[in-house]
């Protein structure tokens, strides 16, 4: 996989890769790493939200509960927003590269 072009592969190897770049998001980009060890506190501390957000399960919550859920979402969203522009920067990467496979370059 390491090789082969974002542009050559299919869904699930493309899936694979977008893991493994949240992985490597992890291990190396301190915000990203803060974010996600902040969700896990929360998940940790309530039962019941990491129901929600792991397992989809529905249930009665406290208002702190509540309170924490929405934190947990807001944070889940800044790890979306980095992982987004991770991900834009590899497509254009790609991009670039393909444009200059096929000679517009």
């Amino acid at each position: 996989m390491k090789n082969e072009k974002l542009y050559s592969i299919d869904s699930i190897e493309l899936f694979e890769c977008i893991e493994n770049l949240k992985l490597e998001l992890k291990k190396n980009n301190a915000e990203y790493k803060d974010l996600f060890e902040k969700i896990e506190k929360i998940k940790d501390k309530y039962s019941n939200i990491r129901g929600v957000l792991e397992d989809e399960k529905i249930c009665e919550m406290t208002l702190e509960e509540s309170k924490e859920l929405l934190k947990a979402i807001n944070l889940y969203r800044d790890l979306i927003r980095i992982e987004q522009y991770e991900i834009f920067l590899l497509g254009g990467g790609e991009c670039f590269e393909y444009l200059k496979k096929i000679d517009v370059l």
